[in-house]
């Protein structure tokens, strides 16, 4: 944490052994999913449903490196990426050498066998699986249908591949802060108002971190829905702004603010958030006794 600044930043540091330690849980995990990856995606059906687990698949992923790169204390964005990055990647291991199994219908005795030979592995998917193996995708019941094979098949393993690496690439977008003092994580809290040009107005033109006078009268929601229930029912776009109070949970001390615009666009019956590229009007700023009073009395009242 950096005391100086008025705006928190990342420390960029991380600590060896732990980050070692939850590494090799990490990969343990991986093995293990990739192995109950490929034997359901074998008795998948449809390619529909393959997608669906490859998807699931990544979002597992994503979860459990996003938890062990924080059980981890990791502060760093490439330490982050590079620890979830060799995870996924045992994780598509694990899987290819499964699925090598499976289709050459070969017994599990020899798994480990596979599993400590990568050079063979991927031997056999480029020189035998992409050039001989054929995937038809068929529609309803119709027995034919659209034969992939060849380069095609290889770009479908690509994109599978991209999505197994995908919880690496989103480690880089670290938006977690830390307490230095405490060695905690930053505990997270939104809150919703309505908003007019206005209230934009003062926020923007207060001074870093003392935002107490203008948000004293505003009316706070937990959620959205709370937010929409209290707007005109015949308004067809609500504008509102998200407040995320980040609080160390130990020191309670030198906690953080973040503003967002948004906008909420009637669709039919519901209303959907729409994203603006200029929705920052805080970005994770310190905050002054008298705001952080604030939305501590709001968190006691709402959580």
């Amino acid at each position: 944490m950096n005391l100086s600044n008025s705006q928190y930043q990342l420390s960029k540091k991380f600590q060896l052994i732990p980050t070692i330690l939850f590494t090799v849980v990490g990969i343990f995990i991986a093995i293990f999913l990739g192995v109950l990856y490929s034997i359901i995606s074998s008795f998948s059906p449809l390619i529909l449903l393959d997608i669906g687990l490859a998807v699931g698949m990544a979002w597992v992923l994503t979860t459990i490196t996003s938890n062990l790169t924080k059980l981890a204390k990791v502060r760093n964005e490439l330490v982050s990426f590079l620890m979830a990055l060799i995870i996924c990647l045992f994780a598509y291991y694990s899987a290819t050498v499964t699925f090598e199994l499976l289709i050459f219908d070969m017994d599990y005795e020899y798994w480990l066998d596979f599993f400590l030979s990568p050079v063979t592995v991927f031997d056999i998917i480029i020189s035998d699986i992409i050039p001989n193996r054929v995937i038809t995708i068929t529609k309803g019941s119709s027995k034919s249908g659209l034969e992939i094979s060849g380069i095609l098949l290889g770009i479908v393993y690509l994109v599978e591949l991209i999505v197994f690496l995908w919880p690496a690439a989103v480690t880089l977008n670290m938006d977690d802060c830390f307490c230095e003092d405490c060695q905690k994580w930053y505990s997270k809290f939104n809150f919703y108002s309505a908003s007019d040009d206005s209230l934009v107005t003062n926020i923007n033109t207060c001074q870093s971190g003392h935002y107490a006078d203008v948000l004293s009268q505003v009316v706070f929601y937990k959620n959205l829905n709370e937010l929409v229930q209290q707007s005109e029912p015949t308004s067809e776009e609500i504008t509102g702004l998200n407040y995320i109070y980040c609080q160390c949970p130990n020191c309670h001390e030198r906690n953080l603010l973040s503003i967002l615009k948004i906008k909420l666009k009637k669709n039919k019956k519901e209303y959907e958030a729409v994203t603006d590229s200029d929705s920052i009007l805080v970005n994770n700023n310190y905050i002054d006794a008298k705001t952080d009073e604030i939305f501590q009395t709001q968190k006691r009242n709402l959580y």
